[in-house]
Formats: structure tokens, C-alpha cells, sequence
């Protein structure tokens, strides 16, 4: 299992980070190249700026 999350609008991503670290669950940050994003437990994967950039990143990745 791996949890994916578009960090550019989730208000909850620390308290997802958070839950899935206990758990050892790994987990991708993905976000456009406007935004600048740090994690200790996730990986971050920064996809190319536009409208549905990281959407369609997400779901080519699911």
C-alpha cells in the first residue's frame, strides 16, 4: 500500500503523514513546481505547473 496525496489543496496532509508513518505506510506528496513542499517521511514528487498538472499525475500514478 502507498498513499498518494495532492498536496497542493490538502488541508491534512501532516495529520495523514502523521497517521501513516505509524503505521509504515509510505506516502508521495505531489505538487506543482508553484508550491515548495518539505517532509521527513514523504517522498515529493513535483509535477509541471497548470490547471490539472498534479491531478493527472495522481491518477496516472493510481
Amino acid at each position: 500500500m502507498k498513499i498518494y496525496i495532492d498536496a497542493d489543496a490538502c488541508p491534512v496532509t501532516r495529520i495523514a503523514e502523521r497517521v501513516a508513518k505509524e503505521r509504515d505506510i509510505p506516502v508521495v506528496l505531489l505538487c506543482d513546481t508553484n508550491h515548495v513542499l518539505n517532509s521527513d517521511y514523504s517522498e515529493i514528487r513535483v509535477i509541471g505547473a497548470g490547471a490539472d498538472a498534479v491531478d493527472i499525475a495522481l491518477i496516472n500514478l493510481c
